[in-house]
């Protein structure tokens, strides 16, 4: 079924895999509210804010929670989903894994970096999915176009917080104080000497 015709319409997960496992390698698609949706390439910014992200949250889970581990590029799949099939760009998930292993059936805490085409729709239907899931602590959507990122968190209720600081900490619940926003710059074109080490 052809990309254009298929990105209109809902599917099942099982349909949306089969398609998604035709595709060109180069090609990302994502399962969003039943709809298959293609993403936009990841440019090397891209990758680079991402890397950063994981490194930093990997330091901090090996003191904070060492059974956790931030993993780039995976597949959140919990068990009965159906309408879902996302790939944030870090996923926290657990660090036992079993051999062979394709979905996260769990997942703790997600990032996006997020592309000028990236469509306001689909983040709401994204956040509102992974806000759903009782294990999940913390959502971030990073800019790569700009110092920004908002961050999402669970303590009572699920709060926003719009961070523009380089300066401003990322502070996830249970994972605790992780980096400043600019050190999910480093090595970029914003990066700036001024951020400091």
């Amino acid at each position: 079924m052809p990309g254009d015709v298929i990105s209109r319409i809902k599917v099942s997960l099982d349909t949306f895999h089969a398609f998604r496992d035709d595709r060109p390698k180069e090609e990302k698609w994502e399962l969003i509210d039943g709809t298959p949706t293609m993403m936009p390439p990841r440019t090397i910014m891209h990758q680079r804010i991402s890397a950063n992200l994981a490194h930093t949250l990997n330091d901090r889970l090996r003191v904070a929670k060492p059974e956790w581990l931030a993993q780039l590029s995976v597949s959140v799949l919990p068990v009965g989903e159906q309408k879902y099939n996302p790939t944030p760009d870090v996923t926290v998930i657990d660090a036992a894994i079993a051999i062979g292993q394709i979905y996260a059936e769990r997942f703790y805490f997600v990032a996006e970096v997020l592309s000028e085409s990236d469509k306001p729709a689909v983040l709401a239907a994204k956040l509102a999915y992974y806000q759903a899931h009782d294990p999940c602590v913390g959502v971030m959507f990073v800019r790569q176009d700009r110092i920004e990122a908002e961050l999402h968190i669970r303590a009572k209720v699920w709060t926003a917080q719009l961070l523009l600081d380089p300066q401003a900490r990322i502070v996830i619940p249970v994972i605790g104080d992780i980096a400043r926003l600019a050190d999910l710059y480093r090595r970029t074109p914003l990066w700036r000497p001024d951020f400091g080490a």
